[in-house]
């Protein structure tokens, strides 16, 4: 195993080091347009969001990876009552309620509640594979189980997230061993419930722009942002124009932090595209090998895969969003965008995965 710490090290740190020097480059294009903002505040930021989730990775390989699934419920009930302070407690900031002012540091929840929710759901269909299936079991119970988590973070209204919630549900459904037939129907459900929250416009007014504005032709911020950025993308050519001598990144409102692609793009050109892309293809292979061959317990092999399905389907949104290929939603680009919520909940999980995979007490306890 010790080949996948090392593998999976190197891709981390390529990921972070991504990271670093395209939030600096990006915070440079923000701080030309408003003088009260930095570029060393915003790497500043990241590198202490990055400290504090090296810690918490470090404390949780510490204690070991079968403690955790045992108290997955001393997770559980506290992620929900965070969102619901964040949601009920807290200033509304930018027209949602996501984020706990601690001070020092604006915690959003919602980023943490996809590792508690891959951890639950881990557990649970681990638990299942002792019982006989059936749709309760299979589907509804595990619904119930993702919903408070769901729903809180919908009415935040944090319409992306929730999304990325009900996907990874569904995925975990899929590795869980859930019948083909059931996760069918249960697909064919969401989508009627999707056309009947356009038809009654449970959709928020914002949410709804963003996405007719994907499929307008012209107007719209939303479809200024995707333009910009697909004009990055076509400038950078093939080598790009180099580190930090980026010109379109300039027009890019959030360049650094959900547009980060496309200054990669633009300074690095269409190789560096490609290199961050077998990165995280290698990242999620290596991810997935290393829970099948080194992980000692079901919930722990689950684990590891969902944790992978769920970096490749944040980096899918983000990079399709980039490309044009679908409507801004505000979703990080996984150890590399900034924002310190999200960079803190990658490290936990990362240690997560190596806790499992580095579980002596599983091991013992198989040996004798």
């Amino acid at each position: 195993m010790r080949r996948s710490y090392f593998a999976l090290a190197i891709y981390a740190s390529v990921f972070l080091a991504f990271g670093f020097v395209f939030i600096y480059s990006a915070g440079i294009s923000m701080e030309a347009r408003n003088p009260y903002l930095s570029a060393s505040d915003f790497l500043f930021k990241q590198l202490v969001a990055f400290a504090l989730g090296l810690a918490g990775a470090l404390v949780i390989v510490y204690f070991g990876g079968s403690r955790h699934f045992k108290y997955v419920f001393s997770i559980y009930y506290p992620a929900i009552i965070l969102l619901l302070g964040a949601v009920f407690l807290f200033p509304e900031r930018g027209g949602s309620r996501r984020w706990i002012d601690l001070g020092f540091f604006n915690l959003q929840v919602s980023e943490f509640a996809k590792i508690v929710l891959i951890l639950l759901l881990a557990k649970y269909f681990a638990d299942l594979r002792e019982k006989k299936q059936t749709i309760v079991r299979a589907v509804i119970i595990p619904f119930l189980l993702a919903i408070p988590l769901i729903g809180l973070v919908f009415i935040q209204p944090d319409l992306s997230t929730a999304g990325i919630l009900l996907v990874l549900t569904l995925m975990m459904m899929l590795i869980g061993g859930v019948k083909i037939s059931y996760l069918v129907a249960v697909i064919s459900l969401m989508v009627v419930l999707v056309v009947v929250g356009f038809v009654y416009e449970l959709i928020e007014p914002y949410q709804l722009e963003r996405i007719t504005a994907f499929f307008s032709s012209f107007g719209g911020e939303e479809h200024e942002q995707i333009s910009y950025s697909l004009m990055a993308l076509s400038s950078g050519g093939l080598t790009g124009t180099g580190l930090g001598l980026g010109v379109v990144k300039y027009y890019i409102p959030v360049s650094y932090s959900d547009f980060i692609f496309a200054v990669i793009g633009e300074e690095l050109g269409l190789i560096g595209i490609i290199i961050l892309l077998i990165a995280y293809i290698g990242f999620g292979r290596e991810l997935i090998l290393a829970g099948i061959r080194g992980a000692k317990s079901v919930e722990g092999k689950l684990f590891i895969s969902g944790f992978a399905l769920y970096v490749l389907l944040q980096a899918s949104v983000n990079i399709a969003v980039n490309l044009g290929l679908f409507p801004p939603t505000g979703v990080t680009l996984p150890f590399i965008s900034y924002g310190g919520s999200s960079l803190l909940s990658l490290m936990i999980g990362f240690g997560l995965v190596f806790s499992i995979l580095s579980d002596k007490e599983e091991e013992s306890a198989e040996v004798a």
